[in-house]
Protein backbone atom coordinates (compact mmCIF):
# COMPACT_ATOMS: atom_id res chain seq x y z
CA UNK A 1 0.00 0.00 0.00
CA UNK A 2 0.80 3.45 -0.72
CA UNK A 3 0.88 6.40 0.90
CA UNK A 4 -1.61 9.13 -0.60
CA UNK A 5 0.22 11.71 -2.36
CA UNK A 6 -0.40 13.58 -5.26
CA UNK A 7 1.96 12.31 -7.99
CA UNK A 8 3.79 15.02 -9.85
CA UNK A 9 6.75 16.13 -12.03
CA UNK A 10 8.71 17.72 -9.64
CA UNK A 11 11.14 16.35 -7.14
CA UNK A 12 9.35 15.16 -3.87
CA UNK A 13 11.60 15.58 -1.39
CA UNK A 14 10.77 13.44 2.00
CA UNK A 15 11.60 14.95 5.32
CA UNK A 16 11.19 12.53 8.40
CA UNK A 17 10.88 14.76 11.43
CA UNK A 18 9.25 18.14 12.31
CA UNK A 19 11.61 19.48 14.50
CA UNK A 20 13.51 22.50 14.06
CA UNK A 21 15.18 21.38 11.58
CA UNK A 22 12.74 19.63 9.52
CA UNK A 23 10.49 22.70 9.88
CA UNK A 24 12.91 24.84 9.07
CA UNK A 25 13.70 23.11 5.58
CA UNK A 26 10.42 22.68 4.75
CA UNK A 27 9.21 26.66 5.34
CA UNK A 28 12.55 27.48 2.97
CA UNK A 29 11.38 25.46 0.43
CA UNK A 30 8.03 26.89 0.26
CA UNK A 31 8.45 28.45 -2.98
CA UNK A 32 10.57 25.55 -4.66
CA UNK A 33 9.77 23.72 -7.58
CA UNK A 34 9.27 20.58 -5.35
CA UNK A 35 6.84 18.66 -3.61
CA UNK A 36 7.81 18.49 0.31
CA UNK A 37 6.03 15.53 2.47
CA UNK A 38 7.16 15.82 5.74
CA UNK A 39 6.50 12.86 8.11
CA UNK A 40 6.39 12.79 12.04
CA UNK A 41 4.64 10.47 14.44
CA UNK A 42 2.90 13.41 15.98
CA UNK A 43 0.99 15.48 14.00
CA UNK A 44 2.06 18.60 15.98
CA UNK A 45 5.36 20.65 16.61
CA UNK A 46 6.70 21.49 20.01
CA UNK A 47 8.79 24.48 20.79
CA UNK A 48 11.14 22.88 23.73
CA UNK A 49 12.74 26.22 24.75
CA UNK A 50 9.48 26.93 26.48
CA UNK A 51 8.60 23.62 27.79
CA UNK A 52 10.33 24.60 31.19
CA UNK A 53 7.20 26.93 31.75
CA UNK A 54 5.28 24.03 31.39
CA UNK A 55 6.19 21.52 34.11
CA UNK A 56 6.20 25.18 36.40
CA UNK A 57 2.49 25.71 35.38
CA UNK A 58 3.76 28.98 33.58
CA UNK A 59 2.16 27.90 30.56
CA UNK A 60 -0.26 25.25 29.42
CA UNK A 61 0.66 22.13 27.29
CA UNK A 62 -0.82 23.54 24.11
CA UNK A 63 1.25 27.14 24.30
CA UNK A 64 3.53 25.36 22.76
CA UNK A 65 2.29 22.80 20.81
CA UNK A 66 1.49 23.88 17.19
CA UNK A 67 -0.34 21.77 14.88
CA UNK A 68 1.71 20.99 11.57
CA UNK A 69 -0.79 21.22 9.03
CA UNK A 70 -1.99 24.72 10.68
CA UNK A 71 1.67 26.29 10.18
CA UNK A 72 1.58 25.10 6.44
CA UNK A 73 -1.90 25.73 5.69
CA UNK A 74 -0.93 28.18 2.88
CA UNK A 75 2.25 26.40 1.75
CA UNK A 76 0.71 24.68 -1.42
CA UNK A 77 3.89 22.43 -2.76
CA UNK A 78 3.61 21.07 1.11
CA UNK A 79 2.25 17.27 2.39
CA UNK A 80 2.04 16.05 6.05
CA UNK A 81 1.37 12.29 6.72
CA UNK A 82 1.61 10.52 10.11
CA UNK A 83 3.37 7.43 10.89
CA UNK A 84 6.66 6.43 11.69
CA UNK A 85 9.50 4.94 9.43
CA UNK A 86 9.92 1.45 9.73
CA UNK A 87 13.16 1.10 7.08
CA UNK A 88 14.94 2.76 4.77
CA UNK A 89 14.90 1.20 1.19
CA UNK A 90 17.82 3.50 0.01
CA UNK A 91 18.69 1.58 -3.20
CA UNK A 92 14.70 2.01 -4.35
CA UNK A 93 14.01 5.59 -2.80
CA UNK A 94 11.14 4.45 -0.73
CA UNK A 95 10.33 4.34 2.99
CA UNK A 96 8.10 1.53 4.45
CA UNK A 97 6.18 3.21 7.14
CA UNK A 98 3.49 2.60 9.74
CA UNK A 99 1.16 3.92 7.15
CA UNK A 100 2.57 3.09 3.70
CA UNK A 101 5.24 3.08 0.91
CA UNK A 102 6.58 6.37 0.34
CA UNK A 103 8.46 7.12 -3.09
CA UNK A 104 11.02 10.05 -2.69
CA UNK A 105 13.62 11.93 -5.26
CA UNK A 106 15.65 13.58 -1.93
CA UNK A 107 15.43 12.21 1.60
CA UNK A 108 16.20 14.47 4.96
CA UNK A 109 16.35 12.55 8.18
CA UNK A 110 15.50 15.45 10.90
CA UNK A 111 14.82 13.04 13.60
CA UNK A 112 16.22 15.53 16.03
CA UNK A 113 17.16 14.11 19.47
CA UNK A 114 16.34 12.22 22.66
CA UNK A 115 16.78 13.70 26.23
CA UNK A 116 19.62 12.44 28.24
CA UNK A 117 18.38 11.47 31.61
CA UNK A 118 22.52 9.79 32.51
CA UNK A 119 20.97 6.67 33.15
CA UNK A 120 18.62 8.19 36.04
CA UNK A 121 15.94 6.19 35.95
CA UNK A 122 13.71 7.83 38.38
CA UNK A 123 14.21 11.03 36.04
CA UNK A 124 12.53 9.57 33.00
Amino acid sequence: MYINVPEVKVPRIVVIGCGFGGLELAKQLSKAPVQIVLLDKNNYHTFQPLLYQVSTAGLEADSIAYPIRKIFKRQANFHFRMGEVQQIVSAENKLLTSIGELKYDYLVIATGSTTNYFGIKEFE
